[in-house]
């Protein structure tokens, strides 16, 4: 995998987020994540799954892994084709469609089981996300990023094994564009009608926040005025090779709706990002040194600190010298693949939707090869970081 050249930005281009979707076991919508990271609400514990992989000498293998999620499609999403769809790609339509709608003005919804019913209007103001658009106002392309590590795996296996076990010809049709890595991305793009530019990016967990920094990329360039950015994870006898344990394989969904932040605009916008290829023989010092490298010396303390690696023992390592909490997505939630950082953004994002006061996180995002990547998510205009990055 190609190691990325040191990128900054300077965070003069915000971004806001519009909207948000989720598709995740067992939580119902943004309050109910932020609960699971200061463990006022406990996350459902694994269950013991078996997956089979059909007229292969592959043996069955049970692990412990997040119980399934339904895509819960919006009504508003029409059903024709979308039997045909992976499932992956049902995931990423109704997270898109979510965000999407609440983008446009529409009361933040309730997420997984219970996604027809909304969540109650406050009485009072809250920094849910930033005010809608006025209609036109962001008339223009719309991009598409997406990150995963998983899409059309389980799908390109099945095509292979029938491609050896039936007569030629037998395959199902279908299999072939579903077996594509791009799937979620470029379902999302056609079925919502989309005609800006369109990416999915893979790899592990520091994929996932390299999709918000391409976004914010592609809006600063002028190729959109607008992003919906994307991470999502299946499970299958295929994704477990790469999975390794005590860590459990979670599958999901999640998206953001994301513009051009305007300074007077309340809410919680994306900012400052570091990406760098870390020196992989001295992780936790190299680690410590960027997370230390982009607080401000004399500004406000940081925030805490949401971390998605594999490595257990670096976010150990994080927490003993961070002065605030240090959650460990995998952890709490599950492992995600190359979906693990956008993860992070979301349940940062979350943080600050219910957070009453101006609040920053940081979210990190680290690999075992050095991969890694930094960003701040805050609320109400709240920093904590150097102008130097």
């Amino acid at each position: 995998m190609r190691r990325p050249a040191d990128d900054q930005h300077a965070g003069g281009d915000w971004l806001a987020v519009t909207g948000l979707g989720l598709r995740l076991a067992g939580v119902t919508g943004p309050d109910d994540l932020a609960r699971r990271f200061d463990a006022t609400v406990l996350t459902p514990p694994p269950v013991l799954r078996r997956y089979d992989a059909p007229h292969t000498d592959l043996v069955p293998v049970d692990r412990r892994a997040a119980a399934p999620v339904e895509p819960g499609l919006p009504a508003s999403v029409p059903t024709r084709g979308l039997r045909a769809l992976p499932h992956e790609s049902r995931l990423a339509l109704a997270v898109a469609v979510t965000a999407e709608e609440q983008a446009a003005g529409a009361p933040p919804p309730r997420t997984g089981p219970e996604t027809t019913a909304p969540r109650p209007v406050p009485t009072a103001p809250e920094p849910a996300v930033a005010a809608p658009d006025p209609a036109g106002s962001a008339t223009g392309p719309t991009a598409v990023v997406w990150a995963s590590s998983t899409s059309g795996l389980a799908e390109y296996g099945t095509v292979c094994v029938e491609a050896a076990t039936l007569d030629p010809g037998l395959c199902n049709p279908t299999l072939g564009p579903a077996s594509s890595f791009n799937g979620p991305a470029a379902t999302v793009s056609i079925r919502l009608g989309l005609d800006g530019p369109n990416e999915t990016v893979t790899g592990g967990p520091a994929a996932g926040l390299s999709a918000l920094v391409e976004a914010a990329r592609l809006v600063a360039e002028g190729d959109a005025v607008r992003a919906l950015v994307g991470g999502s994870a299946t499970v299958s006898r295929w994704s477990l090779a790469a999975h390794a344990e005590p860590l459990v394989a979670a599958e999901g969904a999640g998206c953001l709706a994301l513009r051009p932040w305007r300074g007077a605009d309340p809410g919680v916008r994306l900012g400052r990002f570091h990406r760098v290829g870390l020196d992989a023989g001295d992780l936790v010092t190299h680690t410590r040194d960027l997370v230390r490298g982009v607080v401000v010396p004399d500004g406000p303390a940081p925030g805490p600190l949401v971390v998605s690696t594999r490595d257990i023992d670096l976010v150990e390592a994080l927490a003993k010298d961070h002065p605030q909490p240090v959650w460990h997505l995998e952890r709490v939630l599950g492992d995600f693949g190359a979906a693990g950082g956008l993860f992070a953004v979301t349940c940062a994002v979350a943080h600050c939707l219910n957070s009453p006061s101006p609040t920053t996180l940081l979210v990190l995002a680290v690999e075992p090869c050095g991969n890694a990547a930094i960003m701040e998510v805050s609320s109400w205009g709240a920093s904590t970081l150097s102008n130097g990055c």
